[in-house]
């Protein structure tokens, strides 16, 4: 990528970021579920082959958070990672690092010793550096309302106390007025999920217990998630109606909290890519979005939101220019 469209990507996610704070208290980041989905180097980055911390410096450019992936299935991600995530990202001050919890602690109900030390580590390295969004902790669903269920939430949120956490919770026997409260009480936020409506499937809970709220759009492919097939369960692409109902959600949101997170997650064939850019455009009311050229290809739809073209004289756009 050219200097002349580094600087101006960065410029543009400033301003973003500056324009959500003057219209609401709350400051509200658009990210995706991963940045190193094979897709992406189809229809997010601008040449194949880049290496992961060049793609997510790239994207940083474009996104100011992430939800990482890959501490749900590596154990041995430690402070040295995180170091590296974050010079990866260093032109990009408002980014944020959304991590998701070891699958051992989440699916297996598991406690180890070591895998608890690397996570923190990992986690203390990024909160010490003001990189830290939140610890996402993913259950399946089969993790039920029972109490020996109840007790691990509330061992999870001992373990990883000081650090800002939101769990995910599936199965609608967790539905229930004193959720919130017991959340609350264990230093647990509410990830509030977007799926398809399924019976005995957690509807989408608008809730907050601390200064953030966290949303996790994962599309609403039915189909798929009876299913329980993986790509299927993601591949869903949300129409003009369906996100402007989800940016009602987040207006509602951020006059109850500091800071609200929308991770897409939707991520199927790159479906999230158009919706995080649309979300971004509606929750700056409407205004465009600078939109990599590889999107722009792959969605031809989403050019009603982008700022310009990259490589087309970006920096003597008249939105920028007295700003600059």
């Amino acid at each position: 990528m050219c200097t002349q469209d580094k600087r101006f990507s960065a410029v543009c996610q400033v301003f973003s970021l500056e324009d959500e704070m003057e219209k609401s208290k709350a400051v509200i980041r658009v990210g995706l579920g991963g940045w190193e989905h094979e897709i992406f180097d189809q229809c997010f980055y601008p040449v194949p082959g880049m290496t992961s911390l060049e793609k997510l410096g790239y994207y940083s450019q474009y996104l100011s958070t992430v939800e990482v992936r890959a501490s749900f299935w590596d154990g041995d991600l430690t402070e040295a990672d995180a170091r590296e995530w974050m010079e990866a990202v260093q032109d990009n001050p408002a980014f944020r690092f959304n991590v998701k919890l070891h699958h051992e602690f989440t699916h297996k109900k598991s406690v180890r010793t070591e895998l608890t030390r690397k996570v923190r580590g990992l986690l203390q390295e990024l909160l010490r550096a003001g990189k830290f969004g939140t610890l996402v902790m993913q259950f399946p669903y089969s993790f039920t309302n029972t109490s020996s269920n109840r007790y691990h939430l509330a061992k999870l949120g001992e373990i990883f106390a000081g650090f800002p956490s939101h769990v995910e919770l599936r199965h609608e026997s967790w539905h229930e007025p004193g959720l919130l409260a017991f959340l609350q009480e264990n230093t647990l936020g509410i990830v509030s999920a977007d799926i398809p409506r399924i019976r005995h499937y957690m509807p989408f809970v608008a809730g907050v217990t601390g200064p953030s709220a966290y949303l996790r759009l994962h599309g609403r492919n039915e189909k798929g998630w009876l299913l329980n097939a993986y790509d299927a369960r993601y591949d869903y692409l949300y129409n003009e109606r369906e996100s402007r109902e989800i940016t009602r959600r987040v207006n509602a949101l951020e006059s109850r909290c500091s800071n609200v997170t929308i991770i897409c997650n939707n991520t199927t064939a790159g479906k999230a890519i158009p919706l995080a850019f649309h979300l971004l455009s509606a929750i700056r009311g409407g205004r465009p979005v600078p939109v990599p050229a590889a999107s722009l290809s792959s969605f031809p739809f989403i050019r009603t939101t982008a700022l310009t073209p990259e490589g087309a004289t970006p920096l003597l756009h008249p939105a920028l220019r007295a700003a600059i």
